[in-house]
């Protein structure tokens, strides 16, 4: 729906390359200046400036940049609100966290499809911050997350809570009497943007150390991946309780002196969202079963 040239101002944005943008986008880099000499003489102003041979951004293309990344999550929801008008069965799109155990979510959902009128549901099983940035672009109706994710163009609803502690294989010392004695450990860890990195930075911090004190660190893209690492032994997680679920044979929580976190999870969805009747009954029979897993 937007200008094709204002994809190229974006990614000229991101790259500060026109040789990096043109490549990204699979034109020539004369295409990539024509594309923005357009653009500033639509808007009659200058949008790039060279520091040096460094391109930066003037004030009036940072401007542009702020509005255009709107305009194209505006575009991208409209979209995704046309499609789905064209689709008679209006299945209710929700967004779950894979940080907090695909198992729990899996065993919920089933529960509720199996109950008498049971909404039709599209299940979206991804981190967190792919989640929120679906939901923001209109793929999503609503979404699961920890209360960490919460910001003022949500509107949130409390959805629960889970608790949030140290993993280790079985065979693991078990008794702790500080976090700071896990240093030797290795560190499993989810990559940046995940929600249970973002809350064991966050408690790290509270506890006055930060995740490069351990001396060995090991990060994976996958929660499924690290449990089982963790359940083999590689290192230590710290994770949501419920992401465990099915793993009490081969996974131990660790007790550790002073460390007792307990998460509180919402459910997310778009202020503007004017259809939220439609899911109300779902988030409640949500809400519910989720309470009896604990």
């Amino acid at each position: 729906m937007l200008d094709f040239r204002i994809a190229t101002f974006l990614q000229l944005c991101e790259t500060k390359s026109y040789t990096k943008t043109a490549r990204l986008l699979d034109i020539t880099q004369p295409s990539v200046t024509q594309h923005i000499k357009y653009l500033q003489r639509r808007y009659q102003c200058k949008l790039f400036s060279y520091e040096g041979k460094t391109l930066r951004l003037t004030p009036e293309g940072e401007y542009l940049r702020r509005q255009a990344e709107a305009m194209t999550k505006m575009s991208s929801k409209v979209v995704a609100d046309l499609k789905r008008m064209g689709d008679t069965r209006q299945a209710l799109r929700f967004g779950y966290p894979e940080e907090l155990g695909e198992v729990a979510a899996a065993k919920i959902i089933a529960g509720i499809m199996k109950q008498d009128k049971a909404p039709e549901i599209n299940l979206f099983v991804k981190k967190t911050d792919e989640l929120l940035l679906m939901l923001e672009n209109g793929q999503l109706d609503f979404i699961l997350a920890d209360s960490i994710s919460e910001d003022s163009k949500f509107t949130s609803i409390p959805a629960g809570e889970t608790a949030f502690g140290c993993y280790a294989a079985k065979n693991h010392s078990k008794a702790f009497e500080a976090i700071s004695q896990l240093l030797p450990e290795r560190l499993l860890m989810n990559e940046s943007g995940a929600s249970d990195r973002v809350v064991l930075e966050e408690i790290l911090t509270q506890h006055k150390l930060l995740t490069d004190e351990f001396e060995h660190i090991m990060t994976a893209g996958s929660s499924v991946s690290l449990r089982e690492l963790t359940a083999a032994g590689v290192g230590i997680q710290f994770a949501y309780e419920s992401s465990m679920q099915g793993m009490e044979d081969r996974v131990q929580k660790l007790d550790i002196s002073n460390f007792d976190e307990k998460r509180s999870l919402v459910f997310l969805y778009m202020k503007e969202n004017t259809e939220t009747e439609k899911f109300q009954d779902f988030l409640e029979a949500f809400k519910k079963a989720w309470a009896e897993t604990k």
